[in-house]
């Protein structure tokens, strides 16, 4: 009853205060049947209760063929047992739209994609610079390296094979952390879960329930350093990212103390979050204690799932959001300079109505273009017991999505009004998308053994916009930086990882408001040098290259 209240609460402020009232008018609209998407999620369920089954799957966006139009990859599960005979794979959809109508044709085998390992998770990133953005797959099983081939087609890294482990891999980061120029790997591991180590287990009201990660012993993360040519070494002991293991589910790459090297923010379950500083030569240490990033605001440690970086209060750092366990509010971290953090959630509006949920997938993004940056969550439950009031055993998990929206002075509101966050489903990943170039980002949401969801922002705001491509020597240039030189601190940070067990599109969109006026965008490059483009015309892409 507490959490209704203060629900109740921020809802009445939210009508109260004049700037905090926000139109709540309908921005997305499902378009996964008219586009051609027709991708079930299998999770295998065999009514055992197995924990794998409940945290798959992401989705990954990417233009594969270079043709400049997003194409999806979705992540698939299968049999957990009995992984015999025919199994299903992974598929690609390739992006054919036209005319702004949003368009999609399965392409999956003619790509020469077979990736029939019980999938979790997908990375993007152009590992050997020839131009064309590689796939990598974190699953419940053998991890893979799916290498672009530039011809339209892709093939399985075999080399990648010798780092094949029993660790269950969720996620992953492509991130250059020794500035070498090449992408680097870190992978996130959760728990010693297998079929065979599977115990039964009782949630809060003595019934049958899939077990918390705290049944089974916490695995630790690695990172594979690129030697510069696509190849890779694991260095995850001298890197110091196996010295604790954690139980991890998400990662997000940032410079986050501004010392221009990239650390590593990493979501744990149930345990604190590692926030692994870069100290230079490849060599991490977790400073999330002391930084005020390993718990909430009053140092408890939540089951964090997914996570996004950016500066969403525009005060030149990055700043940190996740989502977490039901009984948790999702959490608000505000970078308060050179890498220290505050918790700033209940400030901010998103405490108490995020609490009866479970946060997956999430996302910054501007949707109607109104320069601040709002959050979308996908959720679904993980108790069967905590989520039983949802009814039959086949929709047990399924929760409403949600969507909240920046009021620009720092606090946030809940935004009702559409069928995107309306329909009750067991989300999991969420990818963040321009699907058909027009500037307004839209959205993928894949549902745990059910359909992946397009959702295509019709946003009626009629507001400007300035988007743009980044390349370094013809290679997609992961963390750079874009700023918005006539509004200081508005800055954007090419990056395809983030939200849970998902890959993002690599290009960034400012909103610009009324402002009709042609704008200078300026590149810190990794290396830290920049680059200042324009005047530019708005209302369209740019190509900024060196």
């Amino acid at each position: 009853m507490s959490s209704l209240a203060g629900l109740r609460s921020i809802l009445l402020v939210a009508v109260i205060l004049p700037h905090m009232v926000i139109a709540q008018t309908a921005h997305f609209q499902d378009r996964t049947n008219s586009a051609g998407v027709s991708f079930i999620h299998v999770n295998g369920a065999t009514g055992q209760l197995h924990l794998a089954e409940i945290l798959g799957a992401g989705v990954g966006t990417l233009d594969f063929d270079n043709d400049g139009l997003l194409d999806i990859w979705l992540v698939q599960g299968g049999p957990l047992v009995n992984r015999t005979g025919d199994l299903p794979s992974d598929e690609l959809y390739r992006n054919v739209s036209k005319n702004g109508r949003l368009r999609f044709e399965r392409v999956t085998e003619a790509m020469l994609v077979s990736a029939t390992e019980y999938g979790m998770g997908v990375a993007t990133g152009d590992v050997n610079a020839d131009g064309y953005m590689d796939v990598f797959l974190a699953n419940f099983g053998p991890n893979q390296l799916w290498m672009n081939r530039g011809n339209g087609t892709f093939e399985l890294d075999q080399s990648f094979a010798r780092f094949q482990s029993h660790e269950w891999s969720v996620a992953a980061s492509f991130v250059d952390v020794n500035r070498d120029g090449a992408l680097d790997l870190y992978v996130v591991n959760y728990v010693d879960f297998s079929v065979e180590t599977h115990k039964e287990c009782l949630g809060i009201s003595h019934l049958a329930d899939y077990c918390a990660p705290t049944a089974y012993q916490a695995s630790k993360d690695r990172l594979y350093l690129n030697q510069g040519d696509g190849t890779f070494d694991d260095v995850s002991k001298v890197a110091g990212v196996q010295s604790i293991a954690g139980g991890g589910l998400g990662s997000i790459s940032a410079d986050l103390d501004d010392d221009g090297l990239l650390d590593l923010y990493v979501a744990n379950d149930p345990t604190a979050n590692f926030l692994w500083r870069n100290e230079g030569e490849s060599i991490f240490h977790d400073v999330a204690m002391s930084t005020a990033a390993a718990a909430n605001g009053d140092g408890k440690t939540e089951a964090s799932m997914g996570l996004v970086a950016a500066d969403y209060d525009q005060d030149c750092d990055v700043d940190l959001f996740m989502t977490n366990l039901t009984a948790e509010t999702n959490t608000l971290l505000r970078n308060s300079g050179k890498g220290w953090f505050t918790d700033v959630t209940n400030r901010a509006g998103l405490g108490a109505s995020s609490l009866p949920f479970t946060g997956f997938g999430t996302g910054w993004i501007d949707i109607d273009h109104d320069g601040d940056l709002d959050i979308f969550v996908a959720n679904g439950a993980v108790s069967l017991v905590a989520n039983e009031s949802r009814g039959s055993d086949l929709h047990r998990l399924s929760q409403r999505n949600q969507l909240w929206l920046n009021d620009g002075a720092g606090s946030f509101v809940e935004h009702m009004n559409e069928e995107l966050v309306t329909v009750s489903e067991t989300s999991r990943g969420a990818a963040i998308a321009d699907l058909d170039n027009d500037g307004a980002v839209d959205l993928l949401v894949a549902n745990n053994d059910g359909p992946l969801r397009v959702y295509e922002n019709m946003s009626m705001a009629k507001n400007h916009w300035i988007g743009a491509t980044v390349l370094a020597k013809g290679v997609v240039a992961h963390h750079a930086v874009v700023n918005l030189t006539s509004r200081p601190c508005t800055s954007r940070i090419v990056r395809t990882d983030g939200s849970y067990a998902s890959a993002n599109d690599h290009r960034v969109v400012f909103g610009l408001g009324k402002n009709g006026a042609k704008q200078k965008l300026s590149v810190t490059w990794p290396d830290g040098t920049t680059s200042t483009y324009g005047p530019l015309a708005i209302d369209r892409y740019h190509l900024l290259e060196r």
